[in-house]
């Protein structure tokens, strides 16, 4: 891996067998960099990238990619946003030059801003039409306290009233500078990318968002209702460990130990022996401003309660008794055959390195992460389990309105 400032931007460049290259531009900001008045803005401002340039219209962005092959899309995260494009070997230049070309050269139509307003609307509709994601969504704002885990799209007011005038605001304070970076992956070499992103490339200083504190957690139960819908939605969320703290990764393979896949603590009893639900899981997530572990699963209305004892009974166990060796063993193997399967296509090494260092890791970031998980024992299962699971959870559940 190699990381050097080209064109005033700092970039990340891996070789790589694959004849497909990944072109990533990324951007240290995020829904929880807005004021309240601006809630949904980076998500707005990402879709707004697309809909033309000082060269190309909407539709020429998509026919150029299509003409070269390319899959070229973006997301906006609560502390990141990702504008990326994968493309054969031989359309390097042109891939990259159609990426620098939406990132630098938007000129954000008023037109198609209206468009995109109710565009934006609808993909907020069918989020909520999603029970999981209608109540994830809502529960994790309440257990953050510190206001930063608002939904990234926003809320219905907020897209409403946002103005063309607030996105350009927002992107001409954040987006260049420091607060990009260029993460290239496949097998090009390094004098061809550092050639291409000089002819393409031209960053601008711009402002250093306030780092963001972690947030305080709230507990108790939250339960909200929903009309037709037929499968009851449950959550229970705890604080979690930061994504550079030294046990992070043991926390890490813990909960996968707890609700990773089918084999899991909780798997095993609640849908294998219980038949309670369909599946059930539990994950880590890490943001800059809020960490929490996420166990969620819907089943029917009258077994919430037989469902939420389980759960606790598990955690409980699994706090005071070692697991076995084979168990341990399992979960390695799991994690670790995902993890390299990731990192087989250009996208996954690069979204991998990429979000590592913009998280703040240093050094040869695969092997630290491959090293850390094996040398995680039984011990260390048992302590992370006993740190985490000793705060009190917040309990979710989203139900039927009668």
């Amino acid at each position: 891996m190699r990381l050097e400032t080209v064109a005033n931007t700092q970039v990340l460049y891996e070789k790589n067998p694959s004849r497909i290259i990944n072109i990533q531009i990324l951007t240290d900001i995020g829904s929880s960099d807005e004021g309240k008045e601006e809630y949904g803005v980076a998500h707005f401002l990402e879709h707004m990238f697309f809909k033309g340039t000082s060269t190309r219209n909407a539709k020429r962005i998509n026919r150029d990619a299509d003409l070269i092959g390319a899959k070229l899309n973006a997301w906006t995260w609560h502390d990141h946003t990702n504008y990326h494009i994968s493309v054969l070997q031989e359309n390097f230049e042109k891939g990259f030059e159609l990426l620098s070309d939406i990132y630098l050269n938007a000129t954000f139509p008023q037109d198609e801003f209206e468009k995109e307003r109710t565009v934006i609307l609808s993909e907020m509709r069918r989020y909520d039409d999603d029970p999981g994601s209608y109540l994830s969504d809502r529960a994790v704002e309440k257990f953050c306290e510190n206001g930063l885990a608002h939904k990234v799209i926003g809320t219905e007011n907020s897209v409403k009233s946002l103005t063309r005038d607030t996105l350009m605001q927002f992107k001409n304070r954040f987006y260049g500078g420091d607060n990009v970076l260029l993460s290239i992956v496949g097998d090009v070499e390094w004098d061809t990318v550092k050639h291409v992103i000089g002819k393409y490339f031209k960053n601008h200083s711009c402002e250093r968002p306030s780092r963001l504190a972690t947030s305080q957690y709230r507990q108790g139960f939250f339960e909200l209702k929903k009309a037709e819908i037929q499968e009851s939605q449950y959550q229970l969320l705890y604080p979690a460990l930061p994504y550079k703290h030294p046990k992070a990764a043991i926390q890490g393979l813990m909960v996968s130990v707890l609700g990773g896949n089918a084999s899991a603590l909780l798997f095993e009893r609640i849908r294998e022996e219980l038949g309670l639900c369909y599946g059930i899981y539990s994950r880590v997530y890490h943001f800059e401003a809020f960490n929490f572990v996420e166990i969620s699963t819907g089943c029917s209305e009258k077994d919430l309660g037989t469902l939420h004892g389980e759960v606790l009974q598990i955690i409980d166990k699994f706090k005071k008794e070692l697991i076995d060796e084979e168990r341990l063993e399992m979960v390695k193997a799991s994690i670790l055959s995902s993890f390299y399967m990731g990192l087989e296509s250009s996208s996954g090494l690069n979204s991998f390195l990429a979000m590592s260092y913009l998280h703040g890791e240093t050094g040869e970031f695969v092997k630290n992460r491959i090293r850390e998980i094996k040398a995680i024992t039984r011990e260390d299962i048992l302590q992370l389990a006993e740190e985490t699971f000793s705060a009190h959870p917040f309990h979710a559940q989203l139900i039927a309105e009668k």
